[in-house]
C-alpha cells in the first residue's frame, strides 16, 4: 500500500507482459524490469506527492536496483517508467508526469486508452519534460539510448 494511500492502484492490463519482454529482449542495455514497484520521490510544485507506484520500471540490469531494494526504492538509475491509463488517466497524464520528471527520471512513456495514443517524454528539467513525442497505437515509437529500438505498439490496440 502507499504510504498515505495515494497513488497505489494497479490496473491490469494486457499491454503489460508483451510490452516489458519486447524491450527485455530488443534494448541495447540489458534491462530489469518491475512491475508496480514503489519510487519514493521529491514533492513540491506540481508534483503533490512524494511517491508513487509506477505500472512499470526499467533500469540497467548492471545497476542491480531491484535486488534487495525496500518495497519503497529510491529513483536513482531508474532509465524508464510507464503508465497505462486507467480509471484516473488525468493523473498519468499530468500530476505523475512532474513527479518523475521531478525525481529526473530521463523517460515516461505513457500509454493513454482513452486516446489510443502512446508517448514518450524525455529530458527531464524542474517538474517537467522539455520533449515528448506522440504516435497513435499500432505505430512504430523510437525510444532513445539505452534502449536503442523501434517499440512496435501494433500489439497494443
Amino acid at each position: 500500500m502507499a504510504p498515505d494511500g495515494g497513488w497505489g492502484r494497479v490496473p491490469r492490463s494486457r499491454e503489460g507482459p508483451r510490452f516489458h519482454g519486447q524491450v527485455i529482449r530488443k534494448s541495447r542495455t540489458d534491462m530489469q524490469f518491475s512491475g508496480n514497484k514503489g519510487l519514493r520521490l521529491k514533492s513540491g510544485g506540481a508534483c503533490p506527492k512524494n511517491h508513487a507506484i509506477p505500472d512499470g520500471t526499467f533500469a540497467p540490469t548492471s545497476l542491480r536496483l531491484y535486488r534487495g531494494a525496500d518495497s519503497w526504492m529510491p529513483c536513482d538509475g531508474v532509465a524508464l517508467v510507464v503508465e497505462v491509463t486507467s480509471t484516473k488517466p488525468q493523473a498519468d497524464r499530468s500530476a505523475k508526469r512532474r513527479c518523475y520528471a521531478l525525481g529526473g527520471i530521463p523517460l515516461y512513456l505513457l500509454v493513454d486508452r482513452e486516446a489510443s495514443s502512446i508517448t514518450l517524454f524525455s529530458d527531464p528539467e524542474g517538474d517537467d519534460y522539455r520533449e515528448h513525442r506522440t504516435r497513435p497505437l499500432g505505430k512504430p515509437l523510437s525510444l532513445p539510448e539505452p534502449f536503442g529500438f523501434d517499440l512496435d505498439t501494433a500489439d497494443f490496440l
